[in-house]
């Protein structure tokens, strides 16, 4: 099932659409990352500075365009009580609202993306592993897949995220750095406490 009513549209995966809102920015001083990017070469973007969403979308049949960021209230209204599979994007409008893209340049996020994964281990914040269980459900779409994202561990430097029940998506997320993640300060007290160290 489609909605894809205006001309011009870029018909794009309704779900792809809605993981991207989760990685997008929020905070009002960077209002270039308000949004979700429509990359020329065919990829939805968005990212906050702490992780990262990009999924494949088909632009095969699209004019060549420059890229635009699509405004994170307008994709979060059009997707509201949306049922279809795809939904249609434009610099004018997503789904049945209409909009203006945002003003401003998207940074190159393709500098963030490791070529290459150490597997040294990192730790991360809680919230944005929760997301990126949350965004690996919405790609699936039939209830909770058993393991709906893969972290791939890159010690200090920024970790792939990958679903496994889709393979035109992936994240980034940045690791957090603090004294703390020391396991010898940070556990040896914890363990100690109960008489075990």
């Amino acid at each position: 099932m489609t909605d894809i009513a205006h001309p011009n549209s870029i018909a794009v995966p309704a779900a792809m659409l809605k993981a991207a809102l989760i990685c997008a920015s929020t905070e009002q001083a960077r209002y270039y990352l308000n949004g979700v990017y429509v990359d020329p070469k065919g990829f939805l973007v968005s990212t906050d500075g702490h992780r990262l969403f990009c999924g494949k979308i088909d632009v095969s049949d699209v004019a060549p365009f420059d890229g635009w960021i699509i405004p994170r209230d307008a994709v979060k209204r059009a997707l509201t009580g949306f049922k279809a599979d795809l939904i249609g994007i434009s610099p004018a409008h997503v789904g049945d609202i209409a909009c203006r893209s945002v003003d401003g340049s998207f940074p190159d996020w393709r500098h963030v993306v490791p070529t290459e994964l150490s597997g040294a281990t990192a730790q991360f914040n809680p919230a944005y592993v929760a997301d990126m269980g949350k965004i690996g459900e919405i790609l699936f779409g039939r209830g909770k897949p058993v393991l709906p994202a893969h972290i791939h561990h890159n010690g200090e430097g920024p970790a792939g995220v990958t679903f496994p029940t889709c393979a035109d998506a992936f994240a980034v997320l940045m690791p957090i750095r603090s004294a703390h993640t020391d396991p010898t300060d940070a556990w040896a007290s914890r363990s100690a406490m109960i008489g075990i160290g």
